[in-house]
């Protein structure tokens, strides 16, 4: 027997929905917000594809830390 979904649309005095259901009992466009990935190689795709320039990252805040003491250190030995 074919389910349908039956989410209520605000839409459309609240009647209930009829596209045909998934597995989890609503439709591809009512089924539920997404629960993320749950593997490490899954984190690590969703990390790498949200980085949009790293400069707030630890290595990037740890190098810009690097350079301003040896350009300090620099300034100290040429005076």
């Amino acid at each position: 027997m074919l389910t349908i979904c039956g989410a209520k649309a605000r839409r459309n005095n609240y009647k209930p929905c009829r596209q045909p259901a998934m597995s989890n009992g609503k439709c591809r466009l009512h089924g539920g917000k997404s629960t993320g990935p749950r593997t490490k190689e899954g984190k690590q795709r969703v990390k790498v594809a949200n980085t949009k320039h790293g400069f707030y990252s630890a290595e990037a805040i740890a190098e810009r830390k690097l350079c301003r003491t040896l350009i300090k250190a620099s300034e100290v030995k040429n005076r």
